[in-house]
């Protein structure tokens, strides 16, 4: 049986340590999302998938099973410069904080978790200083050799005190879509807190629970994201670790994210109380929202499902786009029908020629999506649909284009 290696998640919330967690959604047992095959009949550790939340906090989590250092191992498959959809936001957001900041060649910009480097060389093309941190040793060489210097650890405390000696205070310091993958949420605050003075301004860019819940966007669960992050949660730890919550920017990555901003002398505005409120008016912390989720979800599993047996009976030929990780929860929750996927294809040369976690489809690259001549082609990452789509159109252009949530769909473009 599957030991939990702490509480927390199952039985204590990772923000306040209330003991009061209730169940959400439970998936079922699923591997890691970045543990691909190297053969198709290789079978792969599974770990219990459940979502809690936390009723004092709104902090949605799910429990502890494996530590960060398998998960972000030296073979991490996502490359964020992947995409042309995240390189834009990327540049666009370099812009908008050396506006709001007057960044100049003496800042400092800091990323944690900066993956291959995509965002911090856009702030490199505007002159200012940059500095990553990136657990995955991989990773972080395709970053050095692009030229953006990257310590290759995990972040928290004792890391911050190490940046510390050898740096100035940051101005920016940048955590997108890395919060929710930290156990220890406490210990990489105080590490962000070390690391802050009054001048410094830190972002925390994630997809919100609430629009999750309201959304339906079940397939963001996955190990890798032990936290789903509420204004309310982000709130909490900040102030445990003396910053404070002072803005908070509504964007439309992953179907529906936030950015919190936090500092130690800026003013608290407008956007903070008004997504508090929001929160709670989406039903944040009312059960009868929570198992309408629920419901909604194994909706959403039992139309893919359902589409998966009809097109095998009808003899098309399915194949998928995106070997992306909420592809891999929403295939492993409908089970074995999604074998009758034939293939997937990604642009990440790190998940080529392997084989998706659970389900066992092979991994091929773009240039391959039209070797078996496809009827039909599944968006797995259905929040880049339009970008995916233009590849489609020019690799398969007679191929019918799909995406499976909220509900089983015939995508046309935005």
């Amino acid at each position: 049986m599957t030991k939990l290696i702490s509480p927390y998640g199952t039985t204590k919330c990772r923000v306040c340590s209330s003991s009061e967690l209730t169940s959400v959604l439970d998936l079922g047992s699923q591997p890691l999302p970045a543990e691909y095959g190297n053969t198709s009949d290789e079978v792969l550790e599974v770990f219990p998938l459940h979502l809690r939340i936390c009723k004092h906090c709104g902090l949605g989590q799910v429990g502890e099973y494996v530590l960060p250092e398998r998960i972000f191992h030296k073979a991490y498959p996502y490359l964020s410069s992947a995409s042309s959809t995240w390189l834009n936001h990327a540049r666009q957001y370099a812009c908008q904080m050396r506006t709001e900041l007057g960044l100049t060649a003496n800042s400092l910009v800091l990323e944690l978790a900066s993956n291959d480097g995509y965002l911090l060389s856009a702030f490199q093309g505007l002159g200012v200083q940059v500095l990553g941190v990136e657990p995955a040793e991989n990773v972080a060489c395709i970053a050095r050799s692009a030229g953006v210097p990257t310590i290759t650890d995990f972040f928290g405390a004792r890391l911050s005190r190490h940046i510390m000696s050898k740096h100035a205070y940051p101005k920016l310091i940048v955590a997108n879509n890395v919060f929710a993958h930290i156990p220890d949420m406490h210990d990489f605050m105080e590490g962000i807190s070390n690391l802050a003075n009054e001048d410094t301004l830190i972002t925390i860019e994630n997809p919100s629970f609430t629009v999750m819940l309201q959304k339906t966007l079940f397939d963001t669960i996955y190990h890798e994201h032990y936290s789903y992050l509420t204004a309310h949660a982000v709130r909490q730890v900040a102030q445990i670790h003396g910053l404070n919550l002072v803005h908070v920017d509504k964007l439309s990555t992953h179907g529906g994210s936030n950015r919190y901003w936090l500092s130690r002398s800026r003013c608290v505005d407008f956007t903070v109380d008004a997504t508090l409120i929001e929160e709670k008016q989406a039903g944040l912390f009312d059960p009868i929202e929570w198992a309408a989720f629920a419901a909604r979800s194994d909706a959403s599993i039992k139309g893919l499902r359902a589409w998966f047996l009809e097109r095998k009976n009808a003899g098309d030929v399915v194949v998928g786009y995106g070997a992306a990780h909420k592809g891999n929860t929403f295939l492993n929750a409908v089970g074995k029908e999604s074998k009758n996927l034939l293939y997937v294809v990604d642009a990440s040369n790190e998940k080529q020629g392997k084989f998706l976690p659970g389900s066992q489809v092979p991994v091929l690259s773009p240039e391959q999506l039209s070797c078996a001549n496809p009827t039909d082609v599944l968006i797995l990452p259905w929040n880049i649909a339009t970008e995916l789509s233009e590849n489609i159109k020019k690799f398969a252009p007679t191929a019918r284009i799909w995406i499976a949530h909220p509900m089983m769909r015939q995508f046309k473009g935005n």
